[in-house]
């Protein structure tokens, strides 16, 4: 194994201190209302937020910022402050992206030490895998594929659902996952978008949930 694919597994494992596990990404609404109650279920949130929500905003964003100068990374993070309309995701992925930032640097501050600003946890990620010498596919695709395995496990905590059960749901969403990741890397700062309303509904009300396992 290559030092640089060594580090990127790291980055994406979900172990790795970001607080990323504490966000549902509106998962939890939908399972509290009963619209998420089976692997079937589930298999359509991700395939959902990959193919409408998430995955048009922040994988591109991911690719785009690899190798990006610290302007364009400026550029990058406040057309994500645009983009993502509902406050929570919006503040998870700026928490998520503090997050990640520091721990790199905590690990890696020799490597690091010219890392250009970022705030945002796509723009983060793909700055610190890119100078952690990480190639680009590889990067989009760990990103991706983290956000899908972290969605998975966050569903066991939420319904009766055994971890196959959920990793199968996510297996199945390896299509449309690929897909995502094929989008983002041929996509420009124009291309980023999402429309997902009932995805964004769900995530707005979260907060206002009388019982939560999730901070969003």
């Amino acid at each position: 194994m290559s030092r640089s694919l060594s580090r990127l597994l790291q980055l994406a494992d979900s172990a790795f201190p970001t607080g990323a596990y504490a966000f549902s990404d509106g998962l939890e609404t939908l399972t509290q209302r009963g619209e998420v109650r089976t692997a079937a279920d589930l298999h359509a949130f991700l395939c959902g937020q990959l193919a409408h929500g998430w995955g048009g905003q922040d994988p591109p964003a991911c690719a785009l910022a690899w190798g990006a100068g610290a302007e364009d990374l400026a550029d990058l993070d406040a057309l994500l402050d645009d983009l993502k309309l509902v406050r929570g995701p919006r503040e998870a992925s700026l928490r998520v992206g503090a997050n990640l930032r520091r721990a790199a640097l905590h690990l890696w501050p020799d490597e690091l030490a010219l890392l250009p600003p970022t705030r945002h946890h796509a723009t983060t990620f793909g700055a610190v895998a890119s100078t952690l010498g990480a190639g680009r596919d590889d990067t989009v695709t760990a990103y991706v594929s983290a956000w899908l395995l972290g969605r998975a496990t966050s569903a066991t905590r939420l319904i009766k659902l055994g971890g196959l059960d959920a990793q199968r749901a996510a297996r199945l969403a390896e299509e449309v996952a690929w897909r995502c990741v094929q989008d983002a890397l041929q996509a420009t700062p124009a291309d980023l978008c999402s429309f997902s309303p009932l995805l964004d509904l769900a995530a707005s009300e979260q907060a206002g949930l009388e019982s939560r396992l999730f901070q969003t």
